[in-house]
């Protein structure tokens, strides 16, 4: 009987053995399979979200991004939880680069989040309002001069400083880009026909829809950039798609009443096509001395200087 007990003992701790090792191999290797699978679904989570924010990135800077151009878009402090998007800019005058303030943006699994900085990196001298009725401003990382457009159905207690191209001549042996304001909205076709054959086009501005100062929306204009000086009706569907498709790369701010989300969308659907859209003003970029044959033009209702470069006996403009 002593016998059979301990036998069915030994068989019973064989079992309870055989059991802690199967559990113990089946954690081996049920746990890497868990995290592993758990990881991979997380990184294809925030990789998704990284995407968006690139993709943000990219549709800003076809439309809200004045004569300012990305370079590229790269991960960095990536991690199981996330990471940082960041994307290198630059603006091209007449031929030259000039380094700008970058995007940055964060993003995790469930989502995207873009630096404030993206829409209000800018740094106003609002000293110089006094003294010309025009605050100068400047972009925040950089602190390099930023062409700002005007509202003509705004009251300015001083218009002193708003014809900065009649003074661009003093400025010898430079490259620089100017910001137009135009007397009243102009068509493709006509904005053409203005622009001398010596000075180069770089962005539309489609303008604000109140009466509200432009010269306070922290360089958020709307508009389209200008691929090698050309706009095509192509060009003028991918922005009336970007304003239907991605309202949330638009900054919804409001400033004096004015919403960019609902002008946007209130442009896309008025105008169907380049032939019939409507421009409020562009960014133009020359030699100082070609800008200057500008200074008299009767349809330039304002204008503001930004970047200016001096040219290097090594590198021609373009123009």
């Amino acid at each position: 009987m002593n016998d059979q007990t301990d036998k069915m003992k030994r068989v019973i701790r064989k079992l309870k053995i055989k059991r802690v090792l199967v559990t113990i191999g089946l954690i081996i290797i049920c746990v890497p399979l868990i995290l592993a699978l758990l990881y991979k679904t997380t990184q294809t989570l925030a990789g998704k979200q990284s995407w968006k924010l690139m993709e943000a990135f990219e549709v800003r800077s076809e439309i809200l991004a004045p004569n300012i151009q990305n370079s590229d878009n790269y991960l960095s402090s990536t991690s199981f939880w996330g990471g940082t998007v960041t994307s290198h800019r630059y603006k091209e005058i007449d031929g030259y680069r000039v380094p700008w303030s970058t995007l940055s943006g964060t993003y995790n699994w469930n989502n995207y989040q873009e630096d404030a900085l993206n829409s209000s990196g800018t740094d106003t001298d609002s000293t110089t309002k006094q003294i010309f009725g025009q605050a100068q401003v400047y972009d925040r990382k950089t602190q390099q001069k930023i062409p700002v457009f005007f509202n003509v159905k705004h009251h300015y207690q001083s218009t002193k400083g708003f014809y900065q191209i009649r003074q661009i001549g003093q400025v010898k042996n430079s490259v620089a880009e100017v910001a137009i304001t135009f007397n009243h909205p102009l068509t493709y076709q006509q904005i053409k026909k203005m622009i001398p054959q010596n000075v180069e086009t770089n962005w539309y501005w489609i303008g604000p829809s109140n009466q509200g100062d432009a010269t306070d929306f922290s360089n958020n204009y709307l508009g389209l950039q200008a691929h090698d000086e050309q706009l095509t009706n192509s060009d003028f569907q991918q922005l009336r798609q970007d304003i239907n498709h991605h309202a949330n790369s638009i900054s919804n701010f409001e400033i004096q009443h004015f919403s960019m989300l609902k002008y946007a969308k209130w442009y896309a659907k008025k105008y169907k096509t380049l032939k019939q859209a409507k421009f409020s003003g562009i960014i133009i970029s020359g030699q100082t001395k070609n800008l200057a044959e500008l200074k008299t033009a009767s349809w330039i209702k304002y204008s503001s200087i930004g970047t200016v470069v001096s040219l290097k006996p090594y590198q021609k403009p373009n123009k």
